[in-house]
């Protein structure tokens, strides 16, 4: 695993040698014998070239090879080593180190290998659980007993199964904190189990939007009061897309979104209407609504109750989706190779795989412009 760093080193620009020259004045290096079967006999490297090879600061990475000479400087090989073998790439190595370099102050059997076992025990892949640690370094700084493992039975007794703790892990920004875990998530599942909540609707909920399950749990009840003020069934997954969105979208913020639709001629009863039916458009930011208002509206000439029946379009990429879109439809119609009335959410909610077989790729023999139209609309 350490060649590449080697290699690094040896194509690095004539400033690696001035920082390397000047980090000899204040610490005496010393080259490290590789005894690892891995490593080809005769190789050599010491410990301030395996973190300044990571990119950080001159400063950190004098500190952090000072006290892995202090420590042991051959742990900083077991661990590279370690880290090789459940997965990680020369690149995902480098950015680990760069934002935990104390990750090669790690004792590799006792701290963490039993942490990358237990990961990989509940269902991360080999190609899943670099990348998981390369995002959320931390993980490996946490206690196994006193804060992983303890965490994991919590979310275990809320979802359905190890794949989708897994996708909560993932998808989760909160600083793993068992009590934060414990003292939030179990009264906020409670009280949507207490609304009759289905198990399908938690999970959905605590596997891709673990920043909601997690939330202070004043917070969570005041959105759920929401929700339930508009009338969203909580048999249904509605119910939980709304309550995400009342959980990211501030009171300010709601008002300031419903007079900005205002302004783009929906009635406050269209714009609720709206919001039951995609609960997400109203998450987009004003300048994203008004701009693909303003398209659909002035571009396309839909009136403002069309664009409400199909809300999704104000949560879609103007330039990525939208725009392409509606510039193949409108060929295709225009042709009378489709219904003139087709619904708009009929192209708009499916994915670009199926929009290009279903509207692209079936007609380019017949209407050679449809793929020039929707290629030059994605380049543009």
């Amino acid at each position: 695993m350490h060649h590449f760093l080697l290699a690094r080193l040896t194509t690095r620009s004539p400033h690696f040698g001035v920082l390397c020259h000047n980090a000899i004045l204040f610490f005496n290096s010393r080259t490290l014998s590789v005894s690892n079967t891995k490593h080809h006999k005769g190789d050599t490297f010491n410990s301030f070239s395996i973190i300044n090879s990571c990119g950080l600061s001159p400063k950190t990475a004098l500190e952090f090879s000072k006290r892995l000479e202090l420590k042991n400087p051959d742990g900083a090989n077991a661990v590279i080593d370690l880290l090789g073998n459940y997965g990680f790439s020369e690149t995902q190595l480098c950015s680990l180190v760069k934002k935990l370099p104390s990750v090669l102050l790690s004792n590799p059997d006792k701290t963490l290998l039993p942490k990358l076992k237990f990961f990989r025990s509940i269902g991360f892949s080999p190609t899943d659980l670099p990348t998981f640690l390369v995002r959320k370094p931390t993980f490996l700084k946490s206690s196994l007993e006193k804060t992983i493992r303890p965490c994991y039975v919590v979310i275990r007794s809320l979802v359905r199964c190890d794949k989708e703790v897994v996708s909560t892990l993932k998808n989760g920004l909160w600083h793993f904190n068992s009590r934060n875990v414990v003292n939030n998530s179990l009264p906020n599942i409670e009280a949507l189990r207490q609304l009759g909540l289905p198990q399908g609707s938690i999970s959905l909920l605590v596997a891709n939007f673990p920043s909601v399950t997690f939330m202070k749990h004043a917070g969570f009840v005041e959105a759920v009061e929401k929700v339930k003020e508009m009338g969203f069934d909580p048999l249904k997954t509605s119910f939980v897309m709304a309550l995400k969105a009342f959980a990211d979208i501030s009171e300010a913020s709601w008002k300031s979104k419903l007079e900005v639709l205002e302004k783009c001629g929906w009635s406050s009863d269209i714009s609720l209407l709206a919001f039951k039916k995609h609960p997400q458009f109203m998450v987009s930011s004003e300048s994203k609504i008004l701009k693909i208002m303003s398209f659909l509206t002035k571009d396309v000439g839909l009136a403002p109750e069309e664009i409400a029946r199909c809300p999704a379009l104000l949560k879609c990429n103007l330039e990525k989706t939208v725009i392409p879109r509606f510039a193949v439809i409108k060929i295709l119609k225009r042709k009378g190779l489709i219904k003139s009335d087709l619904k708009i959410s009929t192209f708009i909610k499916i994915s670009e795989k199926v929009f290009l077989e279903k509207y692209v790729t079936r007609f380019q023999s017949y209407e050679p412009l449809v793929l020039a139209a929707y290629k030059g609309q994605k380049s543009n």
